[in-house]
This record gives structure tokens, sequence and C-alpha cells, in this order.
């Protein structure tokens, strides 16, 4: 047992050092809505927002961990280096405590436990992203589910009135409830519309963004917040609190402001707010995303590291 903690020890220590800014996400859907930037009092919804709780998982998740690690599951000797694991390898290490089978509300558990998503809210709301078919995959399981042929329509207006967790339960249902994290993940994006392998990478970044009403990554040091409205058609960027006391100043960098509003981002000097809005009405594409998250990043990494 002590030599495999120390391997693993080990392999968590070289995890750790290969993260690097990638996949920065042409599906990472961000919301939370421009009118929930600033709240009574001017104060802005990032400084109203309390943290959750000091240590970073909970006190159930942590001792499960340290259980998969081959940790002493009492022991707090190894926290720190479970904590620097990328959540997407904490997820799957938690989803393997559930056993072989793992139902659709313990993967959506985990997402809740690890990344701090709920996704039955998202689904009880139906925010996000709409569609008005899923993806071939997921309608071939669905269709199977209500014993239709793979490729039969016949069922397919009523699966699209059912709710996100319904989709989700039956299709890991019908997968014999064995899907691997990589592959829940994959089913969640194209549910959801939430990338949490984006989330995942994204997570050191000093980026916050608040998704599906929201926060999905939130820490003292990030320099800048992206937010948008809950059906995706608004976007807006701005500056933290962080920002303002490390730079001695509110004002967006004119590096930021120019590439962004080059994308069609229109800029208020009065609140020093971007603000985007897709002219069609339609939720803003996931090549669009990708090209602000990757400004955005950009301009931290190349001005501010």
């Amino acid at each position: 047992m002590k030599r495999k903690g120390a391997q693993m020890t080990m392999k968590m220590k070289n995890e750790s050092k290969r993260f690097v800014l990638i996949g920065l996400g042409a599906s990472l859907i961000f919301a939370g809505g421009v009118g929930s930037v600033f709240a009574e009092g001017g104060q802005t919804s990032y400084e109203l927002m309390q943290v959750k709780q000091e240590a970073k998982y909970s006190k159930q998740v942590m001792r499960e961990l340290r259980e998969e690690l081959g940790f002493d599951k009492k022991s707090t000797v190894h926290d720190s280096e479970i904590e620097s694991i990328p959540k997407v390898k904490v997820m799957d290490l938690y989803l393997a405590s559930f056993g072989k089978k793992i139902k659709g509300k313990e993967v959506r558990k985990a997402v809740e436990e690890v990344f701090f998503v709920d996704l039955d809210i998202i689904s009880k709301n139906n925010y996000g992203s709409q569609v008005s078919i899923y993806s071939e995959q997921v309608m071939n399981s669905l269709r199977l589910s209500f014993n239709e042929k793979a490729d039969s329509t016949k069922q397919d207006a009523r699966i699209m009135k059912l709710k996100k967790s319904e989709v989700m339960d039956r299709y890991i249902k019908e997968h014999d409830e064995q899907l691997t994290g990589a592959e829940s993940r994959i089913l969640i994006n194209q549910i959801f519309g939430v990338n949490l392998d984006g989330i995942s990478t994204l997570e050191y970044s000093q980026l916050a963004i608040s998704s599906k009403g929201q926060w999905i990554l939130k820490s003292d040091t990030d320099l800048f917040i992206l937010e948008s409205s809950l059906d995706d058609v608004d976007v807006s960027v701005y500056a933290t609190p962080y920002f303002e006391q490390v730079t001695g100043s509110n004002k967006l960098p004119e590096s930021l402001k120019t590439k962004l509003m080059s994308l069609g981002f229109t800029y208020n000097e009065e609140t020093e707010l971007l603000y985007y809005i897709n002219p069609t009405g339609e939720s803003v594409p996931d090549a669009f995303k990708g090209q602000v998250l990757g400004i955005i990043v950009g301009t931290i990494m190349g001005e501010y590291k």
C-alpha cells in the first residue's frame, strides 16, 4: 500500500507539471448574464460571491480520493498533492469510488462535487444553448431507450422535450451504466453544453467564468471575468478587484479592448465593460467563444504572467 501511494505521489507531481493552456474551448459554454454583473450598491456579483468552502473539495471527496490513490483515507498528509491534480483526473478518481456501474445521478453528483456545477439546476431551468436535436450518438441511444430502431425518428419530438438530466439518465442506462469519466464528459458537453475538459484546462488561467448561472471558475487571483446571458446570446468581459489591486487601475488593457472590439464587442468607458450581443439573436457560436477565450487568456499570459 505504501509503495502504491509513493508511485501515485510521483505520478501526480508529473501530471501537475504537464499543465498547459490548450483546448481553449470551441465548446466551452459561458453564461451568467450581463444583468448580473452589477448588484446593489455598485458591487459586482464577483465581489458578492462567497467562497463555498475553504478546502478545494469536500471532506467526503477527499476521503474517497485518498483511498483511490492508496493513501490513508483519514490522513491529510497528501492533500496538497491531491488538490493539484487536474479536475478531470479528480472526477475520474471520484467516479471510480462508486463502483463498476455508475448511474446518471452519480455522474452529476461527481460533477457538482468536483467542478461545483449543478447539472440538475441547468436541466430544471433549461439553461444554455438550445439545440433542435442532439448529436447522432445521443439520439440513436435515446431512440433505443424507447424501443425504437436507432435510425427511427418517431420519438424524436418526445426526446427533445425531455429534461436534460433524463436524457443523460436514459443514455447512460442504455450503455449499461458503464461510461468512463472521459465518455461522461463528452456526453455532458453534448447534452448540457458544459465542457468540463475545457474548464479543467482553464483552472489556473486567472480568468473567472460564470456559466449557466453558476460560477464555474473563480479564484482570489483572477484578473478578468467572463459572463454571458443564460441563453448565450450576449457576453461581457470586465476586470476583477484583484486586477485593480495589482495594477492600480480598473481600466481594461488597450490590447484586450482592441482585439475584442475587432470581434464586435462594444466598450463602455464608464463601467469599464466590454459587451457583445449576437446580432442574429441566436446563441454565440462555439468558434466565437473559442476566439474570445483565446484572446483573454493570451492577454493574461502575455502581459500579466
